[in-house]
Order: C-alpha cells, then structure tokens, then sequence
C-alpha cells in the first residue's frame, strides 16, 4: 500500500510540473494596460486600443476566446474616446460570448444610452 501511495505521488509531482497552455491569450496586455494606467497619453492609448484589437481580432489559448471583461474593457475605452455606439457594440460581444455577463453589461448599456 506504501508503494502505491509513493508511486501516485510521484506521478502526481511529475504531472504537475508540465507546461500546459493557457485558457486564454492576453498578448502583451498586462504591460501595455499598466503603461496606460501609469501614463494615460495618446500614444499609450493608442497602444492600448491596438492591443485590444489584437486579441478581438486573434485570440488564442486553448479557448481561442476572446478573454472574458476583454471587450467590456475595450468598451470603457472606447467611451472614454467619445465612441458611444462602438462601446455598446463591445457590450453586446460580451454577453454573446458571456452570457453570464448579461445582467450587468445590459445595465450598463443602459446608462450610456440615456
């Protein structure tokens, strides 16, 4: 009994040390969202906004989905730029792809259209 209990720990340590891919594909969002937060330029922004549309357009991961909050977060963007109607464009990705999601997107769909 011992033996099996060793064997499946070992079997479980080696398992557990191979690489395995990600659900989802951020790109380099984490640093250019940070750039962005830290100094929110034009020129920050614009990488941000080409980020955005890099994983839109190419997403990948085991998924190949587009991360979830993804394109809520672009819509924020997008509103912030005055382009109200592409924001809520955004919205309505996220709850087709999450539908989860719906209760609160729709809400904000709300206001931005009041």
């Amino acid at each position: 009994m011992k033996n099996y209990i060793i064997l499946a720990l070992l079997a479980f340590a080696i398992t557990s040390c191979g690489t395995t891919d990600t659900l989802y594909s951020w790109n380099d969002y984490e640093d250019v969202s940070y750039n962005y937060s830290k100094d929110p330029s034009a020129k920050n922004e614009k990488k941000l906004n080409e980020c955005f549309n890099k994983i839109i357009k190419k997403p990948g991961g085991m998924r190949k989905a587009v991360p979830p909050g993804l394109f809520a977060e672009h819509a924020y963007l997008l509103l912030k730029q005055g382009k109200k109607a592409e924001a809520v464009a955004m919205l309505k990705e996220e709850i087709k792809l999450y539908p989860e999601s719906k209760e609160f997107i729709e809400k904000t769909i709300k206001q931005i259209e009041q």
